[in-house]
C-alpha cells in the first residue's frame, strides 16, 4: 500500500514538473510572434520585410533583457528571369539554381545513373551533353562540378519537390543548372540523346543581410542556438522558418534569468535560403569564437508534424543529452545538411539539427501554418540539452 502511494506521489510530481515546463513556454506568445513575422510577408534577405522582421526580433530580445547586436554582411544573389528547358517540342517548367551562371546551352541529354553519386559519374563521357541527374545524396554543387569535369555543358537536377521550388548550389557552379520535379521531368531519365536547349536566365544582385545576435555579456559563448528568419520569394515562410525562429526566441526568453544564459548566444541568421550566407559569414569572421564552442543547436522547420517525430541529427555525444522521454515526445533522426549548422560543423563544432521534415508547403505560397505546441516541444528539448551540457 505504501509503495503504491509512493509511486502515485512520484508520478504526480513528474506530471506536475512536465506541466510546469510546458507552461513556462507560452504558446499564446509564440503564436503572436508567428503572426508578427508572417505579417511582414515573404522575408527575403535584403528586403524591407526581412529588415522589419529583424527589428521585431531585436525588440523582443531586448525586452527579455538581452544585449542585441546586428551582424551585417553582403553577398551576391542570382534572381531567375525566365529560365527554360526545351526537349524536342516540349517545354519543361524548370527553375534556375542559385549560384548558376546565366547561359544558354544546347546539346543531347545524358542521364547519370543511380543516385548521381561520385561513383555514378566515374565512367561517363558527358562531353557536349546536358546532364540529367537526381538531386540528393551529395551536394548539387558537387554534382555540377563532376558533370563539368566530364565535359557537360549544363545540368538538370530532378527533385522530389514540386517544380518551381528554389534551390541553391551554395557556391558558384561551373555550368548552368536548373531543377525540375520528378513528377514533371521523370521521363527525361528515358530520353538520353534527345536534343535539348537549356537557357538559364538570371540577373545578379548584391544583397545586404543581417544576423540578429542576442547575448548577456561580451564574453565568447560556449554554445550557440540558432535559426534562420529569412524565407524564399513568394512564401510567407511559416514553417520555413518562422517556426524555428519563434522557438529560439521563446527559448531565449525562458533562459534569460538563468546563469546558463551567460554562456549562450542566440543568433537569428539571414540569407540562409540563398546559401547559408549568414552562418557562413559568421563562422568566417569569428574563428577564435567558433573554436571555443562546445555546441551549436539549429532549429529549422519544427512547426509541422511531417514524420510523427522530432528529428534530431548531428553529434552523437550531444544527441545523447536529449531527454525526449521526459517530455513524452517521440524523437527520431534528421538529415545532416542543408541548414545553418553546416558551416559550424565544417569548422569542427559539435552540432545538432532539429527538423520535422519537408512538409507539402515547403517553399510555396501556402506555407502559412506552424503549430506553437510543436515549436515549444523542440525548444524544450533544446533547453534540456543546454542545461545538461553547460552545468
Amino acid at each position: 500500500m505504501q509503495r503504491d502511494l509512493f509511486s502515485r506521489a512520484l508520478l504526480g510530481l513528474v506530471v506536475l514538473g512536465l506541466l510546469a515546463l510546458a507552461q513556462a513556454f507560452s504558446t499564446e506568445r509564440m503564436q503572436a510572434d508567428l503572426q508578427a513575422l508572417l505579417a511582414q510577408g515573404p522575408r527575403v534577405a535584403g528586403t524591407p520585410a526581412a529588415q522589419a522582421a529583424a527589428e521585431y526580433l531585436a525588440a523582443e530580445l531586448r525586452k527579455a533583457g538581452y544585449t542585441v547586436e546586428f551582424f551585417p554582411f553582403t553577398y551576391s544573389r542570382t534572381r531567375d528571369q525566365g529560365t527554360s528547358l526545351q526537349v524536342g517540342s516540349r517545354v519543361f517548367p524548370v527553375q534556375s539554381v542559385a549560384g548558376s551562371p546565366g547561359r544558354r546551352v544546347e546539346g543531347p541529354l545524358a542521364v547519370v545513373p543511380g543516385a548521381g553519386l561520385a561513383a555514378d559519374f566515374a565512367s561517363l563521357n558527358l562531353e557536349g551533353h546536358i546532364a540529367v541527374v537526381r538531386r540528393g545524396g551529395i551536394p548539387g554543387l558537387e554534382k555540377a562540378r563532376l558533370a563539368a569535369e566530364r565535359g557537360a555543358l549544363g545540368i538538370i537536377l530532378l527533385t522530389e519537390e514540386p517544380s518551381g521550388t528554389r534551390f541553391t548550389f551554395g557556391g558558384d557552379s561551373p555550368i548552368p543548372g536548373a531543377t525540375l520535379s520528378l513528377s514533371d521531368g521523370g521521363g527525361l531519365l528515358n530520353q538520353a540523346s534527345e536534343r535539348a536547349v537549356l537557357d538559364v536566365r538570371i540577373v545578379t544582385e548584391e544583397v545586404q543581410g543581417r544576423n540578429v545576435i542576442a547575448k548577456r555579456n561580451s564574453a565568447n559563448p560556449l554554445a550557440i542556438v540558432g535559426a534562420h528568419y529569412d524565407s524564399v520569394p513568394g512564401s510567407p515562410g511559416a514553417n520555413d522558418n518562422a517556426s524555428g525562429t519563434v522557438a529560439v526566441l521563446e527559448l531565449a526568453r525562458q533562459m534569460a534569468n538563468s546563469p546558463l544564459s551567460e554562456h549562450i548566444w542566440f543568433i537569428f541568421f539571414d540569407g540562409e535560403e540563398d546559401g547559408l550566407w549568414g552562418s557562413r559569414r559568421f563562422v568566417e569572421q569569428n574563428p577564435e569564437l567558433v573554436r571555443g564552442l562546445r555546441a551549436m543547436l539549429n532549429l529549422d522547420m519544427v512547426g509541422v508534424d511531417v514524420n510523427g517525430t522530432l528529428g534530431i541529427g548531428g553529434s552523437p555525444a550531444l544527441r545523447a543529452l536529449a531527454d525526449c522521454n521526459a517530455l513524452r515526445l517521440a524523437c527520431g533522426s534528421a538529415p545532416g545538411g542543408g541548414s545553418d549548422h553546416v558551416p559550424f560543423a565544417q569548422a569542427g563544432v559539435p552540432v545538432l539539427f532539429f527538423f520535422r521534415g519537408l512538409d507539402p508547403n515547403y517553399h510555396r505560397p501556402t506555407d502559412t501554418f506552424a503549430d506553437p505546441v510543436l515549436m515549444a516541444q523542440a525548444a524544450q528539448v533544446a533547453q534540456g540539452i543546454l542545461e545538461r551540457l553547460l552545468r
